[in-house]
């Protein structure tokens, strides 16, 4: 049995006394690339930005178990703090109380303690929050956030993004559940009309008209739902995710796809880093899959 891949951005730890729960061996891609990026994105922003943001929904315990290998792995939340250059404020949203107790007492073993926000409610219903809690912005002082969106389906609903995006400079990195939820059970979501979870998503209660319009098979779905979400970000603003942006996600050794991580920003310099951290972990050239 393979174990965990051997990976700078990935750390092995022994088990602890919080709340932790499992993943599979197919996160920690997500979790390398997640954590490569934020170390691009505050080493190249340190000077411009006196102030960044972190903002984690659906954030997790701080530490995962990996299934099969049985391997505890620190997840993104806790990642940030060893970062060489760290963001200056810290939001952490999740509705499991597990969850922000286990990363609210990890967090305080640190030794410099950082300026951390929990905020245990449902994502929809925390953006106010959110709001309130960013730390206040001027000419002279500016603010860049890096919002991560983790979710562990398809119900995510996009008025969240449009919230942070109109009221902040946030950059997105976003997991798409393509395949997992949507491909799996695209049928029942097509048939039952009432069922508005890909409507807020893809902020279009008129998509399945245009799937119709389409006459596309089921085959091409991934493809127009990565194109109907590119869209929806698109009309906030944000330039469009090439594929060097859009990094599928699929079941160890394998090959079937599970999900693609999405990222959006207004700035070239954002794409670029992202790029890098992308080429970075392919897993054919660092992590050994």
């Amino acid at each position: 049995m393979r174990k965990a891949p051997q990976d700078a951005f990935l750390r092995k730890l022994s088990p602890d006394a919080w709340y932790t729960p499992s993943i599979k061996q197919h996160s920690l891609e997500k979790l390398s690339l997640h954590n490569r990026y934020a170390g691009l994105f505050n080493n190249a922003m340190k000077n411009a930005w006196p102030q960044r943001a972190y903002i984690g929904l659906y954030s997790g315990a701080g530490r995962a178990k990996v299934d099969p290998t049985g391997e505890i792995i620190e997840t993104t939340a806790m990642s940030l703090f060893r970062l060489p250059e760290p963001f200056t404020h810290h939001i952490f949203v999740d509705k499991d109380p597990r969850c922000i107790e286990a990363l609210r007492g990890r967090i305080g073993t640190l030794a410099d303690p950082p300026l951390v926000t929990f905020i245990q409610k449902d994502v929809e219903k925390a953006v106010p929050d959110i709001k309130a809690t960013l730390p206040s912005f001027s000419p002279e002082k500016g603010l860049l956030s890096l919002c991560f969106i983790d979710p562990f389906s398809a119900e995510l609903d996009f008025n969240v993004i449009r919230e942070l995006g109109a009221a902040f400079r946030v950059d997105f990195l976003i997991l798409l559940m393509s395949a997992l939820d949507i491909r799996q059970n695209f049928q029942r979501y097509l048939e039952e009309v009432s069922d508005t979870r890909i409507a807020r998503l893809l902020d279009d209660p008129g998509w399945r008209e245009d799937w119709a319009k389409r006459g596309v098979s089921t085959k091409d779905l991934v493809h127009f739902i990565l194109e109907k979400f590119d869209a929806a970000m698109t009309q906030l603003g944000y330039e469009a995710s090439s594929p060097r942006e859009s990094k599928p996600v699929r079941v160890h050794g394998k090959g079937v796809l599970l999900y693609h991580l999405l990222f959006y920003s207004k700035h070239p310099l954002a794409k670029k880093l992202f790029r890098a951290a992308r080429a970075a972990t392919d897993p054919q050239t660092s992590l050994g899959f």
